[in-house]
């Protein structure tokens, strides 16, 4: 980036703020964020009977209000899959009223060398198809059985003869979210694994949540999280019009 507009500079071109071009700016961010709406019109076309896709569902609503980056919740490749890095069934705890879940995170950007855990809470969201606590409920009966450290999110892989279960791969989600998004109108080149986190943080900063709360539910260690919140034209009101109304009482 730093070449291409070195360039524009010395052909005469202006060169404004990418962070002034929304468009721009998500490019490079890689993607865009979901929104609760979008979540709910995706949420209608998923067949939960069927479990990889019910395991792809479950992963974006855990990655979405889990503020999850997409390496926790899946591997680049099945075999290089890693119980110790890795969400496994094990990580999983329902409180005995199954109103909240916490999952515990051992291994991420943040934590590289197993010297804490971060816990990650998700609330129940009675009778709705959003609510990540009732998509992991579902989807560890759909896989009981399996041993505690195996993988949380899988994927079947096989014949109709013979099938098995492998850990759900970054390609698999990013198809699965792609899929959603054309499906409701959206255009799928825009949305991918990052969509989760960045949709989060955004959804979170819109409903007024206290940028403490955003940060300690992503595990960011700095303010970098700042970037994933996208502010909408009302938010933007805010300041000044605050400011506006301490003029006005002078």
């Amino acid at each position: 980036m730093a070449g291409v507009r070195q360039l524009h500079l010395q052909r005469g071109h202006d060169w404004d703020p990418v962070a002034q071009r929304h468009r721009v700016a998500a490019t490079l961010q890689g993607v865009m964020p979901l929104t609760l709406q979008d979540l709910a019109r995706m949420a209608v076309l998923v067949d939960r009977r069927n479990l990889s896709s019910l395991s792809v569902w479950t992963a974006i609503l855990v990655g979405f209000f889990g503020l999850f980056r997409k390496d926790n919740l899946t591997e680049g490749k099945s075999a290089a899959w890693n119980s110790r890095t890795s969400l496994v069934r094990d990580d999983v705890i329902f409180t005995d009223d199954v109103e909240t879940v916490w999952l515990r995170v051992r291994h991420s950007k943040t934590i590289q060398c197993g010297e804490r855990c971060h816990w990650v809470p998700l609330k129940r969201v009675p009778g709705s198809l959003l609510c990540p606590v009732e998509a992991l409920y579902e989807l560890m009966l759909a896989t009981a059985g399996q041993p505690g450290d195996s993988a949380l999110f899988v994927t079947e892989k096989g014949t109709s003869k013979k099938v098995h279960l492998v850990p759900l791969g970054h390609t698999e989600l990013v198809k699965g979210i792609k899929a959603l998004a054309e499906a409701v109108g959206l255009n799928p080149a825009d949305y991918a694994g990052h969509s989760l986190r960045r949709g989060g943080a955004t959804a979170a900063l819109r409903l007024d949540v206290h940028s403490v709360y955003i940060k300690l539910q992503g595990d960011w260690r700095t303010d970098c999280y700042e970037r994933y919140c996208e502010m909408d034209p009302a938010q933007r009101l805010i300041l000044p019009g605050i400011m506006a109304e301490a003029a006005a009482a002078l």
